[in-house]
């Protein structure tokens, strides 16, 4: 199951820091939405994106059922 290697991959992790991609880093991916990069302890990040293929930043939903907050983490 693949949801296992993603588990690996993020579970224990600690999120340092949150920032958006810069101006040279979003001419290189040929994005035109920039979306929130998640910056873990260890150096790790996570850049969210629109499609499995890359195709531009993309938006995130939060979620947390105990605080009743649904929010969306959006593009500029």
């Amino acid at each position: 199951m693949r949801d296992r290697v993603f588990n690996d991959l993020l579970k224990g992790r600690t999120i340092r820091a949150v920032r958006r991609l810069d101006k040279k880093e979003m001419e290189e991916m040929m994005w035109y939405k920039n979306p929130l990069v998640l910056i873990f302890t260890d150096g790790t990040q996570l850049i969210l994106q629109s499609d499995d293929e890359g195709n531009d930043g993309g938006a995130a939903l939060f979620f947390d059922g105990k605080a009743d907050l649904l929010e969306t983490i959006y593009t500029i």
